[in-house]
């Protein structure tokens, strides 16, 4: 029998796969020609949209995986959020997965070069966020022993980084106010990380 924390983390995946469907489907829809027939014209401009939605949803989902623990460590509450968290991560991994969909798509589109900073960098985001998928159970949790703890750090703090600087970038020179509000987002959250960090260095010294 399924746990509650099993059926809510399911019912999460799911909610996220709902959103990675019509979202898209609403901006094909608004493109659409009175006829009924999509309007190709501007599919520059929906994979555009859907890179941006995709990565905000899957930085939001990282985020809520990044501050449960410290969350909990701080102030003891948080215990659903941090149960939740290997759920969380699936969602986030399912949203960032489209995400690359949708940049295959935009570089086969436009043809755009793309440097090797942005292939090497950008690649192994996503590998860690696959291996960080595929080891997010028990089974995973065994067979890797202490390295399923250092890939799971080192993948979250690594794709916050990858993140953050996509984010800040785009707050600096396109001054887009989603980028602020992500930066800000992902500042608070490594600062709680930092204080969580510190306060357990505190209690061991103490």
């Amino acid at each position: 029998m399924l746990t509650t924390n099993q059926v809510t983390g399911r019912w999460l995946i799911a909610a996220t796969a709902l959103a990675l469907v019509l979202f898209p489907a609403l901006n094909l829809v608004q493109g659409a020609v009175p006829g009924g027939a999509v309007n190709l014209s501007p599919m520059n401009d929906h994979i555009g949209y859907m890179l941006r939605v995709t990565a905000r949803l899957a930085f939001g989902l990282l985020l809520l995986a990044y501050l449960a623990r410290p969350i909990w460590q701080l102030s003891g509450q948080g215990k659903t959020l941090l149960n939740l968290r290997p759920y969380i991560g699936l969602a986030a991994a399912l949203s960032h997965t489209v995400h690359f969909g949708y940049v295959w798509a935009y570089l086969t589109v436009t043809e755009e070069p793309t440097s090797w900073v942005t292939l090497v960098f950008g690649g192994a985001a996503f590998a860690l966020l696959w291996a960080m998928g595929l080891t997010s159970n028990s089974a995973g949790r065994r067979k890797l022993g202490v390295w399923w703890r250092r890939l799971h750090l080192t993948g979250m703090h690594y794709l916050w980084l990858i993140f953050m600087q996509t984010f800040v970038a785009q707050a600096l020179f396109a001054s887009s106010q989603w980028a602020r509000a992500m930066s800000i987002l992902g500042l608070i959250a490594l600062a709680v990380r930092a204080s969580a960090w510190l306060a357990q260095r505190l209690r061991r010294t103490a």
